[in-house]
């Protein structure tokens, strides 16, 4: 059984191998290995992940543990986000990452269930994220979790356009604690 708590600055290495890992894994091919290169250093810099755990009031990171309390995954949550092509604002999920060696353990699952119960309680009425439109087993996976594409947005890499689904769903009301 994994365990899931909120990182802090003493997670930055961790949170930097896991990404930089993972984000090879899954998306080397629609890189050059310098853009991908570049694209890395910045997103998972030191400064970049300790500005970002520090703005609590702005973002949410949590580490997925496996069970010798080894880091295996990550979430990031971005708080009061404009949702693309629409009014609302909602918890944008901006990165869930976990070892390929983790995959298909239920692990993605239980992240994703705690990401959406985060939000739920800090008041957000939505979470929204955005999916590679050609990485069809990630928007099954968050279809079966009651996600649904809503829009798309352009993305491209240094080596072709792609673009995004955006897929998002409603929140449940944080309910007040029940008065004894």
């Amino acid at each position: 059984m994994i365990t899931i708590r909120e990182a802090d600055s003493r997670d930055i290495q961790a949170l930097k191998a896991i990404g930089c890992a993972t984000y090879r894994e899954h998306f080397a091919s629609i890189w050059s290995a310098a853009g991908m290169q570049q694209f890395l250093d910045q997103d998972f810099s030191s400064a970049h992940l300790q500005a970002s755990l520090a703005a609590r009031d702005r973002h949410l990171w949590l580490l997925a543990l496996d069970p010798q309390q080894q880091p295996i995954g990550f979430a990031k949550l971005n708080w009061a986000r404009p949702v693309p092509g629409s009014e609302r604002c909602g918890a944008e999920l901006q990165k869930i990452y976990l070892l390929k060696s983790q995959a298909g353990q239920g692990h993605g699952r239980r992240l994703l269930e705690q990401v959406l119960q985060r939000a739920s309680a800090a008041g957000e009425s939505c979470l929204w994220l955005d999916v590679l439109k050609s990485n069809s087993g990630a928007r099954r996976f968050y279809e079966s979790a009651g996600l649904r594409q809503i829009g798309e947005v352009p993305f491209s890499t240094d080596l072709e356009q792609i673009g995004m689904w955006v897929m998002a769903c409603d929140l449940p009301l944080a309910q007040p604690p029940a008065r004894a």
